[in-house]
């Protein structure tokens, strides 16, 4: 209380004497005093000043604690990441760097058949057959890309995905047309995979010729067999609006899963709808 009474005292003492010195000097005066008289009173106290000092200098001990540590923890930096260091499990580049172009490959026919399919889909082709064919060629080239990659991660490779362009034209104008395009694709992709197996061979890679062998190379005969007897069909009877309709029907009917038939699909859409619009 004596204090509170001492500094009130000096603040009616400052507004006495505003007509004196301006605002600025009564703030600075009223700080001036203020300080003044709490050093005064602190040091007078010699349980204040004790208290004091003793802080400080446990302040300055633990600073200079923690500046003075030598423990190799501390002075040691964390290792780089990624290290850089892959283990590759005796995976020759020159095997990687094929298999990324297999990789590659397969996404560009993956981009191809989406294209011919969104083709056949249109209002003005209206052809569902074909449309589902393609969409369902799209679905496999995609699995095996993925197929690829996973394979190349878990041999320790580094995956490298290059630019895919997607067809100059991509009016297919008929079918006969765009199967003679997937035909082709077919074909490339297995000429390929025969020059990932010789590679494979040529560096006794047992597992990646295993694997090239075993999961793609009988599908991928099927693939252009089938994709050759449809050519055929096509080539004989012509592109008149009966014969495209008939050709139609039959991929639909006998080359296109069921997951995939559009007709299915629009049709199993249409009857939720109508469910939806019962009371």
């Amino acid at each position: 209380m004596a204090r509170y009474f001492k500094i009130q005292s000096a603040v009616t003492m400052l507004q006495k004497l505003q007509n004196v010195f301006s605002s600025k000097e009564i703030v600075s005066n009223y700080h001036t005093l203020s300080s003044a008289y709490y050093r005064s009173q602190t040091f007078s106290n010699p349980l204040k000043r004790r208290y004091l000092s003793s802080n400080k200098d446990s302040k300055q001990s633990g600073a200079g604690k923690s500046n003075s540590c030598n423990s190799t923890s501390c002075q040691s930096t964390p290792d780089k990441w990624p290290t850089g260091n892959r283990a590759n499990f005796h995976f020759h580049p020159e095997l990687e760097s094929i298999l990324n172009e297999q990789l590659n490959a397969e996404l560009k026919a993956f981009y191809y058949y989406l294209s011919m399919a969104s083709y056949f889909g249109r209002v003005d082709v209206a052809l569902p057959g074909c449309e589902s064919f393609f969409m369902q060629m799209h679905h496999e080239e995609h699995e095996h890309a993925i197929r690829f990659l996973n394979y190349i991660t878990m041999r320790g490779g580094m995956v490298n995905l290059y630019s895919v362009n997607g067809p100059e034209d991509q009016d297919w104008k008929c079918p006969l047309n765009a199967f003679k395009t997937a035909l082709q694709l077919e074909i490339d992709i297995s000429d390929k995979l025969v020059s990932v197996n010789c590679v494979a061979e040529k560096y006794n890679d047992l597992n990646a010729s295993d694997f090239i062998v075993t999961e793609f190379m009988e599908d991928q005969m099927k693939s252009i067999n089938e994709m050759a007897r449809l050519v055929t069909v096509l080539s004989g009877v012509g592109d008149q609006a009966l014969a495209r309709f008939m050709f139609d029907k039959d991929v639909l009917d006998h080359y296109v899963k069921s997951e995939f038939d559009i007709l299915k699909k629009r049709n199993f859409d249409a009857s939720k709808d109508c469910l939806k619009k019962k009371p």
